[in-house]
């Protein structure tokens, strides 16, 4: 694990020590202020695009559920009829440039997390560094599109919106309520006041405008090299495995893999780590068991050991009633 991936977990344990940073919090804050200050009073322009637009996104750093949560409501969308189409940045990917994602794409060029939604979904995924002039090109390439959503991008404000999503981990929370750097918050909580809908993932609705989700893992995991070819997790119960994380919150991963009933060592690695054979060597042959989004990163291995453990994200339906009766749908 990074030295940076280190530094984030003292968000959630609050040492004394990262006090010492809040002065710089306040200076993020006056940053944020100044960015929402001139997109609101027109000096930078809001942009929109034909179609309606839905950002689902996350107000703390690292990971929340929010990719999972995407590819749930475009799987809803898609049983009523519409025809939904995908934007993202990419993170970590090669490029910044706007660009379609292909099922054959690498992840390094387009981010694991578009990827997976792609060998989800089939639809329409488009990922670049600004999210207007991404929807646009996903709208050139694909006009029949009707409604488009955003993974992450709650804090780009360019592109306008129809709907607001923040997806809040219940067990982490909020880690210590500070501002970058001090804490995880990329903005403060009160934003959550101006959202439509805040998803808890694991817990329990708070409020009139918040919907909860949470993980439900399959009884099979699946080889990264063939997708058909699977073993049943009954099977692996006497068997030691390596679990292995490149997420930003590898713990909900590894709760799931103990409620199956699997015995593993743990294999942490940075959110988005970029696997390579080196990673792991010293599992000989026994297998290896990570999430979706981390098996995309491992396809150029060709690593037979290396399979994953599809997961199926429940979501509240009243969530779903939400966003049509706010979007007109």
């Amino acid at each position: 694990m990074s030295l940076h991936e280190k530094f984030n977990q003292q968000f959630y344990q609050n040492p004394t020590w990262i006090k010492l940073l809040i002065p710089l919090s306040y200076v993020y804050s006056v940053i944020i202020f100044f960015k929402f200050f001139l997109y609101f009073n027109g000096i930078l322009k809001i942009k929109k695009v034909s179609v309606p637009v839905i950002i689902i996104g996350n107000i703390t750093v690292g990971g929340t559920g929010k990719t999972s949560l995407l590819i749930a409501i475009a799987s809803y969308f898609l049983k009523i009829g519409l025809k939904p189409g995908i934007v993202s940045r990419g993170y970590k990917s090669s490029n910044i440039n706007a660009r379609e994602v292909a099922s054959d794409s690498k992840s390094i060029d387009v981010g694991d997390e578009p990827l997976m939604i792609k060998k989800n979904l089939g639809l329409p995924v488009f990922v670049g560094k600004k999210r207007f002039s991404t929807a646009e090109l996903l709208l050139k390439n694909y006009p029949e599109v009707d409604i488009i959503l955003s993974d992450d991008g709650l804090q780009h404000l360019e592109l306008a919106r129809d709907y607001e999503i923040v997806v809040v981990d219940q067990a982490r929370g909020f880690g210590n309520n500070y501002l970058l750097p001090a804490g995880p918050l990329r903005e403060p909580i009160r934003r959550l006041s101006s959202v439509n809908a805040i998803v808890i993932n694991g817990g329990k609705k708070s409020n009139k405008n918040s919907f909860n989700m949470k993980y439900n893992a399959g009884d099979k995991i699946r080889s990264v090299l063939d997708n058909n070819k699977f073993i049943k997790i009954d099977q692996l119960k006497n068997t030691q495995l390596f679990a292995a994380t490149g997420i930003g919150n590898p713990e909900s991963f590894f709760s799931l893999l103990k409620d199956s009933g699997l015995i593993f060592d743990r294999l942490i690695f940075d959110d988005h780590h970029n696997f390579s054979s080196d990673d792991f060597k010293d599992c000989g042959n026994k297998m290896i068991i990570m999430t979706e989004k981390d098996s995309v990163r491992c396809l150029h291995l060709k690593n037979k050991n290396i399979w994953y453990l599809p997961i199926t994200t429940i979501v509240d339906k009243k969530l779903f009633t939400d966003i049509k009766n706010n979007i007109g749908l």
